[in-house]
């Protein structure tokens, strides 16, 4: 099994070897030093990230190069934790190691620039070394000049090393930001944010074989006139916990809004979704809710469920949207039973 390397999580030894192979690109690409660039290309000579190099391949074709605005895109996207770019009190943090690294790729840039020079001085300089001293004067600039590279490469993968460090700490302290803001108070599962994020990771690399549920307690405006809102509140979180109960693991669940639910089941089927669909629905038919704060047994409860499967080259929104015209047809089927395509 493949297992993906994050930037900067190799050791010093691991790093100097990819600088020494993203610099060559860089230069024959004429890639501009900058902070971005470089952690991009590092991580293309990583070869960990296909997508990241599937997109940096694409631009070099469309535009022979790679300009600034992918360099910045494609590092916020694959190269920047998600948290960093919504955590306002750790921008410090963040601004202070940016900057840094910063310096070091300047700092790269100059003894590979100085390099480049003497060696196009060398190269013009060899047709007229006429004796071994003048030849062996030449040689020595350039072990000199090679050696000196060779050193600011170690420096910058050090710095590379180092900035682990920093990154590990702000990402134990951002995750619990991060999970504040995709979690559904009432019942503790992800909320519409945590699922849209979900979906949208999900979808690029599916293959008609994510297939998204989506769950709505039945009539639940009843309940909340019958019974009142409290008891809503606890029937919400009931089934959360029976729908929780019935994950799969390679699945994903999320309450959206009210007694509604999705649930994402990646390498799925729609034959074997639409059985664990009918699963869910029979589990809840069957269920004897009591309210607790009163001890009376509500009459019963059902959902419906709109079923779909992701399609060829399908959007997170077609996909959503397809699951949502199955639960509507479930719904004025009814209610209590499943919709999908057949």
């Amino acid at each position: 099994m493949a297992v993906e390397v994050p930037m900067f999580q190799q050791n010093t030894k691991q790093a100097n070897k990819l600088m020494r192979s993203a610099i060559p690109l860089m230069v024959k690409l004429d890639i501009p030093p900058t902070p971005f660039n470089y952690g991009i290309w590092y991580e293309y000579a990583s070869n960990n990230n296909p997508k990241l190099n599937q997109l940096v391949d694409r631009a070099l074709r469309r535009f022979g190069s790679l300009p600034a605005f992918v360099s910045k895109e494609l590092f916020t996207e694959f190269l920047l934790p998600e948290e960093f770019q919504h955590a306002d009190a750790q921008g410090a943090r963040l601004k202070s190691l940016t900057s840094s690294l910063e310096t070091n790729t300047a700092d790269i840039s100059k003894d590979i620039n100085i390099f480049h020079s003497n060696l196009q001085k060398a190269k013009d300089s060899i047709y007229d070394a006429s004796t071994p001293s003048q030849i062996e004067q030449l040689a020595s600039t350039l072990e000199k000049g090679a050696f000196q590279v060779n050193q600011a490469i170690e420096r910058f993968g050090r710095s590379l090393v180092s900035a682990q460090d920093e990154l590990a700490s702000l990402r134990a302290e951002l995750s619990d930001v991060k999970k504040n803001t995709e979690l559904d108070v009432m019942t503790l599962l992800a909320n519409e944010k945590g699922f849209e994020r979900t979906l949208f990771s999900l979808v690029p690399y599916a293959e008609d074989d994510l297939t998204l549920l989506l769950i709505d307690i039945d009539n639940l405006a009843g309940v909340n006139q019958e019974y009142g809102k409290k008891a809503g509140t606890s029937l919400i979180r009931y089934i959360s916990k029976v729908l929780l109960g019935m994950l799969p693991e390679t699945g994903f669940i999320a309450r959206l809004e009210g007694g509604r639910f999705a649930m994402l089941l990646s390498e799925t089927e729609l034959s074997v979704a639409a059985q664990l669909a009918e699963s869910i629905r029979h589990e809840v038919s069957i269920q004897k809710i009591r309210y607790k704060n009163t001890k009376v047994l509500l009459r019963q409860v059902t959902v419906s469920i709109g079923v779909a499967t992701l399609f060829g080259d399908e959007s997170p929104k077609e996909l959503v949207d397809r699951s949502q015209h199955y639960l509507v047809y479930a719904k004025r089927s009814g209610k209590n039973c499943i919709a999908h395509h057949e």
